[in-house]
């Protein structure tokens, strides 16, 4: 019984420790992030969609829209703000010119490889510690996100 007791209590304290250092990398995330947005002047939600747009490629902006859940009106004054930059650009759908895609310019491009930055060298980091480093996050992220089972299919 006592050693239930311990084993429990390993396996407690192993969680909490897992728990804590799942936290410590989101949070290296998000900072990552705010500083990449800090230093171009955008906010969250014009985040998203440059990262969404870089994920998709071009998009409607009535998609856009859509899929955030966004008013036309408040996306063109987003989409204003961060073609003024410089990040994003429109130009009309040549299947219907009525409509307008968003593009990525090459400064946000170059946005996306920076914030993509942290994960290459995390993945570059976990790489090195073992062989099968790489075999047991890729595992790990099976079993937590759904996106990453449509990844390794």
């Amino acid at each position: 019984m006592a050693n239930e007791f311990v084993q429990t209590n390993q396996n407690d304290e192993a969680n909490d420790l897992l728990r804590l250092q799942m936290m410590s990398l989101r949070d290296s995330f998000r900072q990552h992030q705010n500083q990449i947005r800090n230093q171009y002047d955008i906010s969250e939600t014009e985040m998203e969609i440059i990262l969404y747009v870089d994920k998709h490629g071009a998009q409607k902006m009535k998609h856009i829209g859509e899929t955030f859940g966004i008013k036309f009106s408040t996306l063109t004054s987003l989409v204003d703000k961060i073609e003024l930059i410089g990040l994003i650009k429109r130009v009309n759908s040549k299947e219907d010119r009525r409509s307008v895609l968003i593009t990525l310019t090459k400064k946000g491009k170059k946005l996306v490889d920076e914030y993509d930055q942290q994960a290459i060298k995390y993945s570059d980091l976990i790489a090195k510690q073992n062989d099968d480093s790489p075999g047991i996050f890729a595992r790990l992220l099976r079993m937590i996100t759904p996106e990453s089972n449509k990844l390794t299919q």
